[in-house]
């Protein structure tokens, strides 16, 4: 009798042809990602209409939708009005691609488990990491996390959670609970203090997502690693064009999910207590 680990699945897992598939799984979600970063900022539906022109209004040809390549081949530029298309449109198909990837070689890469097991790791991991890169974009254009995203996210999350088995139930509850509370305990303090709105409570969410999925140790990490890069975004920034900074929002979610990332992929690296091993 065959055994899973030398079955069809087994083999498609295996590289190169699971480093194709993730890559060009995650491309082609990252198309879809583009329309949630758009619409949803604008409280618009990401199934009707299809996917359009924003200059002219036509609807976009699927040979004309094909990640990363369509932009390439029409440089940038609507088939029809001769508008230019965002360079963020690639960019995120490329990101997209880069975090399948990523995820592939983290979950999936070189692991003797059952190809179904591996699988649900590659697809939970995954939409977790595609949630984050919506949100991010959300936020950077209209200083959102929206909650049609993160209030589903964080039952789903921990429902993810509990049926991968990487952490125990317990830890990923309190995780949840940690994540909302550190963040709004955060942002009454810094109002208190400041007499202004620090922190917001899509941050409390958006953290509470974060633990649902990876634990209490997880929230940590990404609430005190966010700021962090934060820095190492912003002071380049500050140095070069102070005036312009001054007084400006800054959207803190895309940080909170970079740290969050960052532990999603990295975390086994880190000393315990706070190593991430699934």
């Amino acid at each position: 009798m065959t055994s899973p680990l030398d079955g069809p699945l087994a083999l498609l897992l295996r590289p190169p042809f699971g480093w194709v598939l993730a890559t060009i799984w995650g491309a082609l979600w990252g198309s879809f990602f583009n329309v949630c970063i758009y619409r949803l900022g604008l409280y618009e539906s990401v199934v009707r209409p299809r996917s359009r022109c924003p200059a002219c209004g036509t609807p976009i040809a699927g040979f004309d939708n094909v990640p990363i390549l369509s932009w390439l081949i029409l440089r940038g530029r609507c088939r029809h009005c001769r508008a230019k298309i965002s360079l963020r449109y690639p960019l995120v198909e490329a990101l997209s691609a880069g975090l399948a990837a990523a995820v592939y070689a983290r979950f999936v890469l070189g692991r003797p488990d059952d190809p179904v097991v591996l699988l649900a790791h590659f697809f939970a991991y995954f939409a977790f990491a595609g949630a984050l890169l919506v949100l991010s974009g959300i936020d950077l254009d209209h200083k959102l996390l929206p909650d049609r995203i993160t209030m589903p996210g964080i039952p789903i999350a921990l429902v993810a959670g509990i049926l991968l088995g990487d952490l125990p139930p317990l830890e990923l509850l309190i995780g949840a609970a940690s994540g909302y509370a550190i963040v709004a305990i955060t942002a009454e303090l810094a109002y208190l203090a400041l007499g202004r709105e620090g922190m917001g409570y899509g941050d409390a969410k958006l953290l509470a997502l974060i633990g649902a999925l990876l634990g209490w140790r997880g929230v940590l990490v990404t609430f005190f690693g966010a700021p962090f890069i934060g820095l190492i975004v912003i002071l380049p920034l500050f140095t070069r064009r102070k005036q312009r900074l001054l007084g400006v929002e800054i959207p803190y979610g895309p940080f909170l999910c970079a740290a969050a990332l960052g532990y999603l992929y990295f975390g086994q690296y880190l000393p315990p207590p706070f190593t991430f091993r699934p």
